[in-house]
């Protein structure tokens, strides 16, 4: 029989447009011959399943059902493409959980965890890995110039404590940028983070689990034709390159890998996980070190995203790896 999916997208972010996105290319590769698939818009003030006659039904939030038709439809399991706010923060977990819905991503625990970056450093850090000398900043803390810069040196990064897709952060040269970048992070976010600037290259580690095993897929290096791999860089076509295997060699892609798999399970994830790194060059004091820049619990899911490439250099097509992640949320709730 096959199973209901209510395919979350949308969110309260940013990142709305980029989530809607991903989950229509999900919607089209999920395989239509075990899974009906409802494809939902979530917003702040309604969740709505639009069907293939355009005909509009909001999700009943008090049992997480449809009504379509006269039918009331019952869900089997989520699948949350939600980019940012609410998605990746724990809230959906939350009321998922409440609800008895299996779904596809990390807990609420951990997703809210992670949603932190200054929380999710620390506890990196903890379990060994390489983090960046930061210096946290709410809203209503004094702004210590001197102090911060000393912390950091310059160049530095200044972003929110709690955002996606590189909205809000800027890259700090001078000392008289330092206030107005400061000022960019708080109108994105009450909590900001100033963190040493680390040279060197983008890598970053793509996993999920089948069967209960780990599947670490291939390192994917990027290079920006920007000074970083900003917002513009991720979404503009032409402005970054991706290469997929890492050309870092096998001892370095196999530390990777396994620092990103430790890090799936010390921190509990599930589903389709990404990990960040810094690969220092040559110019750091301690060169050749992965350096941990932050996890995304729900990456990007279309074609041209990582993730999805990063399985496709091992056979793994987009219907395979979508099939292989709502198996093990359905089977293993």
């Amino acid at each position: 029989m096959k199973k209901n999916i209510a395919l979350l997208t949308g969110g309260y972010s940013e990142e709305y447009e980029i989530s809607v996105k991903s989950g229509k290319v999900v919607a089209g590769h999920l395989d239509h011959d075990l899974f009906n698939i409802f494809l939902i818009r979530v917003t702040e003030k309604r969740w709505i399943y639009l069907d293939e006659e355009n005909q509009e039904s909001e999700v009943n939030l008090n049992d997480f059902t449809l009504s379509i038709r006269g039918e009331k439809v019952f869900f089997d399991a989520a699948l949350i493409v939600i980019h940012g706010t609410p998605g990746e923060d724990g809230k959906i977990q939350g009321y998922l959980d409440m609800m008895k819905i299996p779904y596809n991503t990390c807990g609420r625990v951990t997703s809210s965890l992670t949603f932190n970056k200054f929380f999710c450093n620390e506890v990196a850090g903890r379990f060994g890995v390489n983090t960046a000398k930061t210096w946290y900043l709410h809203e209503r803390d004094e702004i210590m110039v001197d102090e911060i810069l000393n912390f950091t040196g310059l160049p530095c990064f200044v972003k929110p404590n709690s955002n996606g897709s590189s909205v809000g952060i800027t890259k700090v040269k001078q000392a008289e940028d330092l206030l107005p970048a400061i000022e960019k992070s708080f109108s994105v976010d009450s909590e900001t983070l100033i963190q040493q600037f680390i040279p060197g290259t983008e890598i970053t580690c793509g996993i999920y689990e089948k069967d209960g095993k780990l599947v670490v897929l291939p390192l994917t290096q990027i290079i920006s034709h920007k000074e970083w791999f900003d917002y513009e860089a991720k979404y503009t076509e032409g402005l970054a390159d991706e290469i997929t295997p890492a050309p870092i060699g096998e001892t370095l892609s196999k530390e990777c890998r396994d620092i990103s798999a430790m890090l799936y399970r010390k921190l509990n994830c599930r589903g389709i996980v990404r990990f960040d790194y810094i690969l220092a060059d040559a110019s750091f004091e301690e060169k050749n070190r992965f350096w941990f820049l932050e996890v995304n619990t729900i990456p990007g899911l279309s074609e041209a995203s990582i993730v999805p490439r990063q399985a496709a250099n091992v056979g793994i097509s987009l219907k395979q790896l979508f099939t292989d992640v709502l198996n093990e949320t359905i089977n293993n709730y």
